[in-house]
């Protein structure tokens, strides 16, 4: 027995142990035979995305003082919390960050302030020492993954010079906006089972693109009008579908694992 529906209905909820609601297997049933082509018409999922994930959550930069010692300093962002505005935002880092930032062989306070321009939309940091300088490394995006050297979340954060940046005075204002609400403009969707699809960071087997378009805690509803637009199959027959979904930077979307992503196939034979 095959399946030669047109409609194959996917739901994260199905998923293998240790999956999750956006990396998951799933093992049909029924398999699909002599499909062609595939086509995602439609999609939801729950905005539960937090702003900052392991590639984008340490912040590092560096202090000189008037007598020329320098310290670098670096915050990690906690990737399971959100914020609901920039003073809950602000707040958190200097009560919270700050005070227990790290360097190397100690851990030390940052003697500095975050502040938000809300006129010009751009944060800026204030150092408490007098006469002294911060420096904020050049934003280099695939520099050292998820280690103290990876200043993703500079760009984020709205620092997004790719040459290092040093203040003549005690502060030193972002050139960019923050983005700290946003986990990502869009959601791709990638498969086991498609071909027909590439990128600027070449990553194949896409099926498709969801706009977030749905504010946090809402849920994200996707239908793809483009109904000309189909990729084909690897294999004619189908068992086994591979979904992962990754941010716009095309690095692996965390959101919770009973948060349930619900995806519509279309196959044509």
């Amino acid at each position: 027995m095959s399946l030669n529906a047109g409609n194959l209905f996917i739901s994260s909820y199905n998923n293998q142990d240790f999956d999750t609601s956006t990396n998951f297997q799933i093992v049909l049933a029924v398999p699909v035979t002599k499909a062609k082509r595939i086509r995602m018409l439609g999609a939801t999922i729950a905005n539960l995305m937090n702003p900052f994930a392991d590639n984008d959550c340490q912040w590092t930069f560096t202090i000189t003082t008037a007598a020329s010692v320098a310290t670098t300093y670096t915050v990690t962002f906690p990737t399971g919390r959100r914020w609901v505005d920039m003073n809950s935002f602000i707040s958190y880092v200097n009560t919270v960050m700050f005070p227990i930032a790290s360097i190397p062989g100690s851990v030390a306070a940052v003697p500095a302030t975050l502040g938000y321009d809300a006129d010009a939309n751009k944060l800026f940091l204030t150092t408490t020492v007098a006469s002294s300088r911060i420096t904020m490394p050049g934003w280099n995006w695939n520099n050292n993954f998820g280690t103290a050297t990876s200043y993703n979340s500079n760009y984020r954060l709205g620092w997004t010079s790719v040459v290092p940046v040093t203040s003549g005075s005690n502060i030193l204002y972002a050139d960019g906006f923050p983005n700290i609400f946003l986990r990502t403009n869009n959601i791709y969707v990638v498969t086991n089972i498609c071909a027909d699809s590439n990128n600027d960071a070449n990553i194949g087997n896409i099926l498709g693109r969801i706009p977030v378009n749905a504010p946090y805690g809402a849920l994200i509803g996707y239908e793809n009008v483009h109904s000309d637009f189909t990729s084909p199959v690897f294999c004619e027959n189908i068992k086994e579908v591979r979904i992962r979904l990754l941010d716009e930077d095309y690095q692996p979307l965390v959101n919770p694992t009973n948060a349930y992503f619900n995806i519509v196939l279309g196959i044509e034979y």
